[in-house]
C-alpha cells in the first residue's frame, strides 16, 4: 500500500479525536470516530484502485524471475515482462506475493496494465488482490470498534 496525503491527514484527525475526546471524557466515542475516518480512508483506497483498474488494458506477460522476500516465512514475487500497446517493452514485479510460485518460469499469463503507468499491473484473474486488504482491515478494525460500541453502552 502506498501512503497518500489522506493517510497523513487521517493520521491527524486521530490524534486530534483522541486528545479532544479525552479531554471532554468521551475517549470511547472517539475511538469509534477514529474507526469510522479509517472505513472512509479505506474506501477512498478502494475507490481509487477501481479507478485505475477501470483504465486498464490487457496484454500477456512473461514470468521472467521470481523475487523473493524472507522473514519467518518466503514470500514469492513474480517478475513480469510484457508490451505495452504503444510497443514499449515493461518488465515489473507484482507487487502482491504468494507463499508460493504460482508460475513457472517462461509461463505467459494474461495481465492488465495501466497505460499511464504500465509498472502498474496485476493479473487479469487476481483482480480482487487489489482490494481484499482493505476490505479485511474494515473487518477487522470492526470487531474492536464493537466491542467499544458494547462498552460504551455497558457504562452508560
Amino acid at each position: 500500500m502506498k501512503v497518500e496525503k489522506a493517510d497523513y491527514v487521517w493520521a491527524v484527525l486521530s490524534f486530534i479525536t483522541v486528545g479532544v475526546s479525552f479531554h471532554f471524557g468521551y475517549l470511547l466515542y472517539g475511538l469509534l470516530a477514529i474507526y469510522g475516518f479509517m472505513v472512509l480512508l479505506f474506501l477512498y483506497h478502494v475507490f481509487k484502485v477501481k479507478k485505475q483498474i477501470s483504465g486498464t488494458e490487457a496484454a500477456f506477460g512473461k514470468i521472467t524471475e521470481y523475487r523473493t522476500k524472507k522473514g519467518s516465512r518466503t514470500y514469492y514475487y513474480p517478475v513480469v515482462e510484457f508490451e505495452t500497446a504503444d510497443g514499449r517493452s515493461v518488465s515489473s514485479v507484482y507487487t502482491y506475493p504468494d507463499k508460493e510460485q504460482k508460475y513457472e518460469i517462461g509461463d505467459e499469463e494474461l495481465i492488465r496494465y495501466d497505460p499511464d503507468d504500465p509498472i502498474f499491473f496485476y493479473f487479469a484473474n487476481r483482480e480482487n488482490e487489489l482490494t481484499d486488504n482493505y476490505y479485511r482491515y474494515i473487518l477487522f478494525g470492526g470487531i474492536p470498534a464493537l466491542i467499544v460500541l458494547i462498552l460504551i453502552f455497558a457504562l452508560r
